[in-house]
Protein backbone atom coordinates (compact mmCIF):
# COMPACT_ATOMS: atom_id res chain seq x y z
CA UNK A 1 0.00 0.00 0.00
CA UNK A 2 2.88 2.27 0.93
CA UNK A 3 4.00 1.95 -2.83
CA UNK A 4 1.19 4.28 -4.20
CA UNK A 5 2.42 6.42 -1.96
CA UNK A 6 6.08 6.31 -2.88
CA UNK A 7 4.72 6.39 -6.51
CA UNK A 8 2.80 9.47 -5.81
CA UNK A 9 5.47 11.60 -3.81
CA UNK A 10 8.01 10.57 -6.96
CA UNK A 11 5.55 11.75 -9.49
CA UNK A 12 5.31 15.04 -7.59
CA UNK A 13 9.42 15.51 -7.52
CA UNK A 14 9.24 14.96 -11.24
CA UNK A 15 6.47 17.48 -12.13
CA UNK A 16 8.03 19.89 -9.96
CA UNK A 17 11.23 19.88 -12.11
CA UNK A 18 9.15 21.83 -14.92
CA UNK A 19 11.02 19.92 -18.20
CA UNK A 20 8.47 17.88 -19.36
CA UNK A 21 5.98 18.46 -21.91
CA UNK A 22 2.04 19.19 -21.08
CA UNK A 23 1.36 15.80 -22.69
CA UNK A 24 4.31 13.93 -20.17
CA UNK A 25 2.49 15.94 -17.34
CA UNK A 26 -1.22 15.03 -18.44
CA UNK A 27 -0.19 11.21 -18.22
CA UNK A 28 2.14 12.09 -15.09
CA UNK A 29 -1.02 13.49 -13.50
CA UNK A 30 -3.06 10.44 -14.77
CA UNK A 31 -0.77 7.85 -13.34
CA UNK A 32 -1.12 9.93 -10.00
CA UNK A 33 -4.77 9.48 -10.06
CA UNK A 34 -4.61 5.84 -10.70
CA UNK A 35 -1.83 5.31 -7.74
CA UNK A 36 -4.62 7.87 -5.43
CA UNK A 37 -7.72 5.49 -6.75
CA UNK A 38 -5.65 2.37 -5.54
CA UNK A 39 -3.93 3.62 -2.05
CA UNK A 40 -8.19 4.61 -1.19
CA UNK A 41 -9.37 0.92 -2.45
CA UNK A 42 -6.59 -0.49 -0.22
CA UNK A 43 -7.47 1.78 2.72
CA UNK A 44 -11.16 0.94 2.39
CA UNK A 45 -10.20 -2.60 2.11
CA UNK A 46 -8.27 -2.53 4.91
CA UNK A 47 -10.82 -0.69 7.11
CA UNK A 48 -13.60 -3.46 5.92
CA UNK A 49 -14.25 -5.51 9.63
CA UNK A 50 -14.44 -8.52 6.79
CA UNK A 51 -10.80 -7.81 6.13
CA UNK A 52 -9.37 -8.85 9.57
CA UNK A 53 -10.86 -12.39 9.80
CA UNK A 54 -8.83 -14.24 6.90
CA UNK A 55 -5.80 -12.70 7.71
CA UNK A 56 -5.39 -14.75 11.02
CA UNK A 57 -6.35 -17.72 9.01
CA UNK A 58 -4.21 -17.66 6.50
CA UNK A 59 -1.17 -17.12 9.11
CA UNK A 60 -2.16 -19.56 11.50
CA UNK A 61 -0.57 -22.29 9.54
CA UNK A 62 2.33 -20.72 8.14
CA UNK A 63 4.49 -20.63 11.04
CA UNK A 64 6.91 -17.86 10.73
CA UNK A 65 9.94 -16.70 12.93
CA UNK A 66 11.29 -13.10 12.42
CA UNK A 67 14.68 -13.41 12.60
CA UNK A 68 16.27 -9.64 11.61
CA UNK A 69 15.71 -6.39 10.98
CA UNK A 70 17.46 -4.65 8.06
CA UNK A 71 18.13 -1.97 5.85
CA UNK A 72 18.00 -2.24 2.22
CA UNK A 73 18.40 0.19 -0.57
CA UNK A 74 15.54 -0.43 -2.91
CA UNK A 75 14.59 1.00 -6.72
CA UNK A 76 10.84 0.97 -7.10
CA UNK A 77 8.88 0.46 -9.84
CA UNK A 78 7.21 3.64 -11.60
CA UNK A 79 4.27 2.29 -13.05
CA UNK A 80 1.32 0.47 -11.26
CA UNK A 81 1.03 -2.62 -14.17
CA UNK A 82 4.71 -3.39 -14.46
CA UNK A 83 3.92 -7.25 -15.82
CA UNK A 84 2.35 -5.05 -18.87
CA UNK A 85 4.78 -4.88 -22.21
CA UNK A 86 8.62 -5.23 -21.86
CA UNK A 87 8.78 -2.80 -18.74
CA UNK A 88 10.50 -5.30 -16.64
CA UNK A 89 12.88 -6.15 -18.91
CA UNK A 90 13.60 -2.24 -19.17
CA UNK A 91 13.88 -1.99 -15.49
CA UNK A 92 16.29 -4.71 -15.35
CA UNK A 93 17.95 -2.72 -17.59
CA UNK A 94 18.01 0.49 -15.77
CA UNK A 95 19.04 -1.51 -12.54
CA UNK A 96 22.07 -3.10 -14.38
CA UNK A 97 23.11 0.11 -15.43
CA UNK A 98 22.82 1.84 -11.77
CA UNK A 99 24.17 -1.05 -10.48
CA UNK A 100 27.59 -0.69 -12.80
CA UNK A 101 27.71 3.20 -12.74
CA UNK A 102 28.07 3.06 -8.54
CA UNK A 103 30.18 -0.19 -8.64
CA UNK A 104 28.09 -2.21 -7.00
CA UNK A 105 27.18 -4.94 -9.95
CA UNK A 106 29.47 -7.59 -8.24
CA UNK A 107 28.12 -7.21 -4.82
CA UNK A 108 24.91 -7.24 -5.90
CA UNK A 109 25.21 -10.07 -7.95
CA UNK A 110 27.33 -12.33 -5.25
CA UNK A 111 24.46 -11.70 -2.41
CA UNK A 112 21.51 -12.85 -5.13
CA UNK A 113 23.37 -15.59 -6.10
CA UNK A 114 23.27 -16.84 -2.23
CA UNK A 115 19.68 -15.84 -1.81
CA UNK A 116 17.56 -17.05 -4.60
CA UNK A 117 14.60 -15.47 -4.91
CA UNK A 118 11.53 -17.70 -5.83
CA UNK A 119 8.65 -15.43 -5.91
CA UNK A 120 7.67 -11.94 -4.88
CA UNK A 121 7.46 -8.31 -6.12
CA UNK A 122 10.64 -6.23 -5.65
CA UNK A 123 12.95 -6.10 -8.36
CA UNK A 124 16.05 -4.49 -7.30
CA UNK A 125 17.50 -4.35 -3.87
CA UNK A 126 20.69 -4.54 -1.99
CA UNK A 127 21.27 -4.39 1.96
CA UNK A 128 22.75 -1.28 2.88
CA UNK A 129 25.67 -2.44 4.70
CA UNK A 130 27.19 -4.08 1.88
CA UNK A 131 27.29 -0.96 -0.44
CA UNK A 132 27.82 1.51 2.71
CA UNK A 133 31.10 3.43 1.50
CA UNK A 134 31.02 4.75 -1.83
CA UNK A 135 28.18 2.97 -3.92
CA UNK A 136 25.14 3.68 -1.76
CA UNK A 137 25.08 7.48 -2.22
CA UNK A 138 25.57 6.80 -5.78
CA UNK A 139 22.88 4.27 -5.87
CA UNK A 140 20.65 7.29 -3.82
CA UNK A 141 21.25 9.51 -6.45
CA UNK A 142 19.87 7.23 -8.85
CA UNK A 143 16.95 7.22 -7.50
CA UNK A 144 17.36 4.11 -5.22
CA UNK A 145 15.66 4.63 -1.42
CA UNK A 146 16.60 3.20 2.31
CA UNK A 147 13.68 0.83 3.35
CA UNK A 148 13.25 -1.26 6.70
CA UNK A 149 13.17 -5.06 5.52
CA UNK A 150 12.14 -7.60 8.33
CA UNK A 151 13.47 -10.84 7.34
CA UNK A 152 11.29 -13.93 8.58
CA UNK A 153 12.26 -17.72 8.40
CA UNK A 154 9.92 -20.25 7.06
CA UNK A 155 9.45 -22.75 10.28
CA UNK A 156 10.81 -26.81 9.25
CA UNK A 157 7.35 -27.80 9.99
CA UNK A 158 5.58 -25.38 7.79
CA UNK A 159 7.88 -26.17 4.44
CA UNK A 160 7.19 -29.85 5.38
CA UNK A 161 3.28 -29.25 5.11
CA UNK A 162 2.51 -27.00 2.91
CA UNK A 163 4.13 -27.22 -1.09
CA UNK A 164 5.95 -23.97 -2.24
CA UNK A 165 2.64 -22.55 -4.08
CA UNK A 166 0.39 -22.62 -1.06
CA UNK A 167 3.46 -20.80 0.74
CA UNK A 168 3.54 -18.60 -1.84
CA UNK A 169 -0.51 -17.82 -2.23
CA UNK A 170 -0.05 -17.41 1.58
CA UNK A 171 2.68 -14.88 1.71
CA UNK A 172 1.57 -12.88 -1.00
CA UNK A 173 -1.74 -12.16 1.02
CA UNK A 174 0.32 -11.55 4.30
CA UNK A 175 2.82 -9.40 2.51
CA UNK A 176 2.05 -6.76 -0.14
CA UNK A 177 5.77 -5.83 -0.47
CA UNK A 178 7.94 -8.87 -0.40
CA UNK A 179 10.37 -11.16 -2.01
CA UNK A 180 10.51 -15.19 -1.09
CA UNK A 181 13.92 -16.50 -1.00
CA UNK A 182 15.97 -19.15 -0.24
CA UNK A 183 19.28 -19.10 1.47
CA UNK A 184 21.23 -21.41 -1.07
CA UNK A 185 24.44 -22.61 1.28
CA UNK A 186 21.55 -23.28 4.25
CA UNK A 187 18.87 -24.39 2.20
CA UNK A 188 16.56 -22.38 4.07
CA UNK A 189 13.19 -20.33 2.81
CA UNK A 190 13.09 -16.66 4.26
CA UNK A 191 10.64 -13.58 3.24
CA UNK A 192 11.93 -10.39 3.00
CA UNK A 193 9.11 -8.09 3.57
CA UNK A 194 9.96 -4.28 2.85
CA UNK A 195 8.02 -1.97 4.77
CA UNK A 196 7.70 0.65 1.64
Amino acid sequence: MSNELFQINYILKTLQKNNSTPQEEIKLVQQMIEYAESYKKALIKLSSPDNQQPHTNIQSDLKLKKISEEVFLYKPVTVKNYYDGDYLERFSSMRTSDLKTSGALEIHNQFWEAHEVTSGNIFASLPLELVKNLQAPKLRRLNWVEVQVDIYEIDSETQAKLPHHVIHDKVEKIFSDYLLVREVYGNIPMILHYKV
